[in-house]
């Protein structure tokens, strides 16, 4: 009875044991996962709701945005395994309430950074208030274009922008319109600018560098009657209510009617712009005007006059790619962002993207070589610190991202379109060099060169250097630097690095991507394997003949010191001239280790012992013959 009872114990046993262990595997799994997975926040400020005039450009920051951190892969360093969590907020265009959302973000959300706010105004207000509670949180923007944002004495320390200033894009406009009126005699222009600090500071920048003293300028709202107009925000333009041309003031027409004007230049938010225009077109006074306007959003192209310019914000150009396989990269990302976007018609923002792949970056080089997750604080500090000294890739290769007080080092070019229902890219075509480095992540310790693989875009040569990182203060020293000659625009080099650690490559005359081209150098088991195959070969020879314990301890170390020799030699003779005679096993390292350590292991202590013994025997003789003969 008893056997019968053991027995069905047993079965019960037997048939429940892989479920108790799947238990026992899966929750050890997931107390891992839950005391190694972390997550961090990251706020993001658009304009997006009704009673804003930047409804479009909000939705095309965060769509953006969302796109690139899509694209990233995770941020996992060492054990931490770090989940990035997106907090939108809309701010309605307002600058009270982005202050307001601002401080919700740095206090309830604990975000360690905010990607945003859109506009200039609402960036100002996140500024001061964030510096009014002595918050350090980076506030990184990519349409922020208010050229006092950055100014010389006035830059707050948390801020940093992704994308040129209104002096940068309107002098570049102003050098364009030049070249393509003046050829035609004198000209007359109206300036037209939206009633907000981004309209405003459009209008001042252009007129600073205008060619021509021959201009008028007006706000939006001296251009409409009262009537027509919304008094609680004349910055916003409704392009519905204009349908009639009866909304333009008496005194706009007269002076339109009585000047020499034939070019108006619009400046300020795509609706507004288009509103004027229509306005101006049901009025009969649009006969023999050029209109050039800001922007490069799809209503723009659709709805503008036919032969209109405009200047736009960075984009990618899939049409001026200089290779087809970053032309292939831009057109992924774009059709990924047309998946997202086809509900509205959102517009892709580069800058916007580029944003995130900074921050992803910076959150990497601040999180490497740490083994928990530093307190919100210290990590926003840390986030400054690397974004005011870093450099950073972005999606054009040619054109690294760094900060200087704030201001971005290299800016993007502002595209110019002629609208042809279709657009026609006028701004030069610019051919940038640069060269794209390449190598693997990892790399064995002492069993092969690294080998970096260079492509050259417009250049002959270059200068290559290898830094070593040191991980305690994460400082680079330059360590070896070589001049590389291209073939075909193509250069394989290699680098003899014998210390472990983190190696970094970069271009030391030329731009180069991607900006974090590392290695490690991390220790393999192929050293040890070779060893255990040198012991057993070196026992096989101490066990055919008898050895006093000595002898054979010291040819069993000379059998190992021989195989771990002859497996060096053996990677490292496979890049050196054919006629040296180092033997090689295969293309399997381990497989190659065995080898090579049983082949020492077994002739190194009868070779290596009698060559020894042999210097030591010559030594003493040649040392005794020396002392004279005793008398």
């Amino acid at each position: 009875m008893l056997s019968v009872k053991m027995s069905h114990s047993k079965k019960l046993f037997t048939r429940f044991l892989p479920s108790w262990v799947l238990c026992l595997v899966f929750t050890l799994i997931a107390t891992y996962a839950h005391s190694n997975g972390f997550t961090l926040k990251i706020g993001v400020i658009s304009p997006k709701g009704e009673g804003s005039s930047s409804i479009l450009s909000g939705e095309s920051h965060e769509e953006s945005i969302k796109l690139a951190f899509s694209h990233l892969p995770p941020l996992q360093i060492g054990d931490l395994q770090i989940k990035l969590e997106l907090i939108p907020w809309d701010d309605k265009g307002n600058s009270e309430k982005a202050a307001e959302v601002a401080l919700h973000l740095a206090y309830e959300e604990q975000v360690v950074a905010i990607l945003g706010p859109v506009n200039s105004g609402s960036t100002k207000a996140v500024l001061a208030k964030l510096r009014e509670q002595q918050i350090d949180l980076p506030v990184i923007s990519s349409l922020s274009t208010a050229p006092e944002l950055t100014a010389s004495g006035s830059r707050d320390k948390n801020f940093f922008r992704l994308i040129f200033d209104d002096a940068d894009r309107m002098g570049q406009y102003a050098t364009f319109i030049k070249q393509e009126k003046s050829k035609e005699g004198e000209q007359f222009f109206l300036f037209l600018y939206e009633d907000s600090p981004y309209g405003e500071g459009l209008n001042q920048s252009l007129k600073d560098r205008f060619y021509t003293p021959n201009i008028v300028v007006s706000s939006w709202s001296n251009v409409f009657q009262p009537n027509c107009s919304d008094s609680n925000n004349q910055s916003l333009v409704d392009q519905d209510r204009f349908s009639s041309g009866a909304c333009l003031s008496e005194e706009f027409k007269k002076r339109l009617d009585q000047s020499n004007i034939n070019n108006i230049v619009l400046l300020g938010d795509t609706s507004g712009a288009l509103s004027i225009v229509n306005e101006l077109k049901l009025a009969g006074l649009a006969t023999n005007l050029d209109y050039f306007f800001v922007g490069s959003n799809k209503r723009l192209f659709d709805e503008a006059p036919a032969g209109s310019l405009t200047i736009g914000d960075p984009m990618l150009d899939v049409a001026r790619a200089p290779t087809t396989e970053l032309g292939n990269h831009w057109r992924k990302i774009l059709d990924g962002f047309e998946e997202r976007a086809k509900k509205d018609r959102a517009d892709f923002i580069m800058t916007a993207y580029e944003a995130a792949m900074v921050l992803h970056s910076a959150l990497h080089i601040v999180l490497n070589g740490q083994s928990s997750l530093p307190a919100v604080t210290e990590l926003r500090s840390k986030l400054l610190n690397v974004l005011e000294t870093a450099t950073f890739d972005s999606l054009e290769p040619w054109r690294n991202i760094s900060f200087s007080q704030g201001e971005l080092d290299q800016i993007p070019t502002a595209p110019i379109y002629r609208i042809t229902r279709g657009v026609t890219r006028e701004d030069t075509l610019k051919h940038h060099p640069w060269i794209h480095l390449s190598v693997n992540s990892s790399s064995p310790w002492l069993e092969t060169p690294v080998e970096v693989r260079l492509s050259a875009y417009g250049l002959e040569s270059g200068k290559l250097g290898v830094f070593w990182i040191d991980e305690i203060t994460s400082k680079a020293y330059l360590i070896e630097d070589r001049i590389v000659q291209f073939s075909a625009g193509q250069a394989v080099e290699r680098f003899n690095l014998f210390k472990r650690g983190r190696y970094q490559f970069r271009m030391l005359d030329t731009p180069f991507y991607p900006i974090l081209t590392e290695t490690h150098i991390e220790s393999s088991m192929t050293y040890l394997i070779s060893a255990i195959a040198a012991l057993v070969g070196a026992i096989l020879v101490i066990s055919r003949q008898a050895f006093t314990l000595t002898d054979s301890m010291i040819r069993v170390l000379f059998g190992i010191f021989t195989g771990l020799l002859l497996t060096f030699l053996s990677f490292y003779g496979q890049q050196l001239s054919s006629w040296i005679p180092l033997p090689s096993f295969g293309n399997e390292p381990i497989i190659n280790a065995m080898v090579t350590g049983l082949i020492g292991g077994y002739l190194g202590p009868h070779f290596l012992v009698n060559l020894v013994h042999a210097w030591v025997r010559r030594f003493l003789i040649t040392g005794k013959s020396k002392i004279p003969a005793k008398l």
